[in-house]
């Protein structure tokens, strides 16, 4: 069973031998690009093999991270709080097995799946991290104004 428990963090990456760090301005182009970084990587470092799936939870989980710091970025009367635009960064690690996706975001919501209509365009997100990876979650870093949400895919 996944571990969804937001209170939980993922492996130390720094055991990991392989590792990438990205970081990207939170807007929807951030989505294709860290698609692309993750398949390149996997590629480079001989796991193509888990490429789509990797590519599946990072598409998902950047995407979150885009419209979770869009909202961090607004007060609540719509303006921007800075003149800077936020950033999410994608964190790609393995033990030449397992990959570990981890996504940082301006944000401490941490997410919640959703019970989506069948007709809906969107909201299925974290299902679809449910359901692909081998263990998932998100924590608060202490050091951090944002949130990590973090999936192993094997």
């Amino acid at each position: 069973m996944p571990r969804t428990d937001p209170a939980v963090a993922p492996p130390v990456p720094s055991a990991w031998p392989l590792q990438s760090r990205l970081e990207l301005a939170a807007l929807p182009s951030a989505v294709p690009c860290a698609r692309l970084h993750a398949r390149q990587l996997l590629w480079e470092w001989g796991l193509a093999v888990l490429a789509e799936t990797v590519e599946l939870l990072v598409s998902e989980i950047v995407t979150n991270a885009v419209r979770a710091s869009a909202d961090a970025a607004s007060s609540q009367s719509g303006k921007p709080r800075g003149t800077g635009l936020p950033v999410i960064q994608l964190c790609l690690a393995s033990d030449r097995r397992n990959v570990l996706v981890q996504v940082w975001d301006c944000s401490r919501e941490t997410p919640r799946r959703q019970d989506a209509p069948m007709e809906a365009e969107g909201g299925r997100g974290l299902l679809l991290v449910e359901q692909l990876s081998a263990q998932w979650g998100c924590y608060l870093p202490e050091a951090s104004a944002g949130k990590v949400v973090w999936a192993i895919a094997t």
